[in-house]
């Protein structure tokens, strides 16, 4: 599954849903357990998640930033307030938004490193 736009008729930054797409694909290929009100995904089931929740809170303007996405998409549930989680390889579980805003600052910092 690709999460590549296809063209921005939305009007989202590019530069913003390049991100987007970069944090979706990271939930994807990630082999790591998300936890959504107690039940357990794989990357690709949760990434599918995000990105009809994406979608939505797009359509309805309410997303103009990654942190806007993460806010919306990648913290809790809509139905019943219970915070999404991630489970670790060490078997740890933190917040999905906590490791979504993680892995986005680490893309920067690499992206920063290698234009310098």
């Amino acid at each position: 599954m690709s999460f590549a736009a296809t063209e921005n008729a939305d009007g989202l930054d590019p530069q913003v849903r390049t991100e987007i797409d970069y944090l979706l694909s990271r939930v994807q290929a990630s082999g790591y357990v998300f936890i959504r009100n107690g039940k357990e995904h794989n990357g690709t089931d949760a990434a599918e998640h995000m990105q009809r929740k994406f979608e939505h809170f797009l359509d309805n303007g309410d997303i103009e930033t990654v942190d806007d996405f993460i806010d919306r998409a990648g913290t809790k549930s809509l139905i019943t307030g219970r915070e999404y989680l991630v489970r670790l390889p060490d078997g740890t579980e933190i917040p999905t938004a906590q490791w979504l805003r993680a892995e986005m600052a680490a893309r920067r910092t690499t992206a920063a490193e290698v234009g310098r």
